[in-house]
């Protein structure tokens, strides 16, 4: 689940600060698509196929992983096609292990509400060049590469993660999300693949649902008065 972020907020403001009177520039052209006349069209959506959504398992960060046999440690999470093919040009360095990824869901459990940490990885083509575009929602023009990007969940690891002294971590309950966040980071940004290259990298954090408070009565003596001090 990503986080919410208002995009056009310096732009709300603006209508809001004019009592939504403006009748040109951005500020403009963002009313109207407000009001439904201008339009946002995704260009080059990817067909259905790419856009279907699988689960995988990684362990949650915010959990302590139980070292008893046998213990199913991973939670459920989803990521699209696209998402994983864009992992797999990578595939040599952002292996399923460093991102703490496994595929056999028989040894994952699922959690409702839960949703992994995901590494947000934008890709161009190798020798592509930033072509003129122009927004949908304010009409101003800009200048973009043909990019693809993808959500990739990652969680407790021990492979090729080291911590802040640049230790190798063999140990999985002290593994944190910083530690496998640069890890991804090396792994990918920068870096050149046959007819690609990773142009960015960006996350979010886990998110975990409340947990649920149950079955408590009031004490049969309970405390009087309020608190003083």
């Amino acid at each position: 689940m990503a986080k919410k972020h208002k995009r056009f907020g310096a732009l709300h403001k603006t209508l809001k600060d004019t009592n939504y009177s403006a009748t040109s520039g951005a500020a403009g052209e963002y009313l109207n698509f407000l009001k439904g006349t201008n339009k946002l069209v995704v260009a080059r959506k990817p067909d259905a196929k790419f856009l279907i959504r699988f689960n995988v398992g990684v362990i949650p960060f915010d959990i302590e992983p139980s070292s008893a046999s046998g213990a199913i440690n991973a939670y459920q999470g989803t990521m699209t096609v696209v998402a994983d093919n864009i992992r797999g040009l990578f595939n040599t360095t952002l292996t399923d292990g460093l991102l703490g990824i496994e595929r056999d869901l028989t040894k994952t459990k699922q959690i409702t509400n839960f949703y992994p940490a995901l590494a947000h990885i934008t890709v161009i083509p190798t020798a592509a060049t930033k072509t003129q575009k122009t927004s949908g929602i304010t009409k101003r023009s800009y200048k973009a590469y043909p990019s693809r990007s993808g959500g990739v969940p990652y969680g407790r690891t021990t492979t090729s993660v080291k911590d802040e002294s640049g230790a190798t971590i063999t140990d999985i309950a002290k593994e944190t999300e910083e530690d496998s966040r640069k890890a991804i980071m090396i792994a990918v940004k920068g870096k050149e693949v046959t007819g690609f290259k990773c142009i960015g990298v960006s996350f979010t954090p886990e998110l975990h649902p409340e947990d649920g408070f149950f079955d408590v009565a009031k004490p049969t003596t309970p405390a009087t008065g309020l608190p003083t001090g």
